[in-house]
């Protein structure tokens, strides 16, 4: 029974301590797609909200969950038939992330490094097109792809957080061509990085 008790008291100092540190932030983003990824989709608009708990004076670890929507693009897709422009519906995606961010001063506050790894998961309405090019309609596409992002930020005094990052997706693509000879129409997929900068500016909340 004092082992019981003893466990519990403990858990209850942990959480308490754990509250008292730890500091949750509410951040606007701007997204700049960058390379292949911003062929099809414009800048993108959202809102994340952050998990920071210190573990030393120059170290915390971090998590942080958002949603973030690009918009849509002009964009040409190739038949055999000819080309065809069109434009892309805004593309949403949900970044699920934790981390580490190394401060270079004691007390947290100031420039520092970090480094955030998760998933993201992706929606978009994909257009559809025939052999001859001709629409036939769109299709909602989602997924989950693994993520890494190093980052760079300053903490000004103890509430503004402005952070830049290089996001990496680590994506499947499919890519489907036609035979004109035989009709035969075969599909291939393969592995693509999508990236772009995150531009994040967060108050944040709780003491230290």
């Amino acid at each position: 029974m004092k082992k019981i008790t003893l466990v519990i008291a403990a858990f209850a100092v942990a959480g308490s301590l754990m509250a008292q540190e730890s500091r949750f932030s509410l951040g606007a983003e701007v997204a700049f797609p960058m390379g292949d990824f911003g062929k099809g989709t414009g800048i993108g608009i959202g809102g994340t909200l952050g998990f920071e708990l210190p573990v030393s004076d120059k170290l915390g670890l971090m998590a942080q969950v958002g949603y973030i929507s690009f918009a849509g693009k002009d964009f040409t897709v190739t038949t055999p038939f000819g080309s065809v422009t069109t434009k892309s519906d805004a593309t949403g995606i949900i970044p699920i992330q934790v981390g580490a961010k190394y401060y270079f001063t004691d007390n947290q506050e100031g420039a520092y490094l970090g480094v955030l790894t998760g998933v993201h998961m992706t929606s978009v309405k994909v257009p559809e097109y025939d052999a001859l090019g001709n629409s036939t309609g769109s299709k909602t596409k989602t997924n989950s792809n693994f993520a890494l992002a190093p980052l760079v930020g300053f903490l000004i005094g103890e509430n503004i957080d402005i952070s830049l990052r290089y996001q990496l997706i680590f994506a499947k693509q499919e890519t489907v061509a036609f035979n004109p000879v035989t009709f035969a129409v075969t599909t291939d997929s393969k592995t693509v990085t999508n990236s772009y900068l995150g531009l994040r500016i967060a108050y944040m909340f709780g003491q230290r």
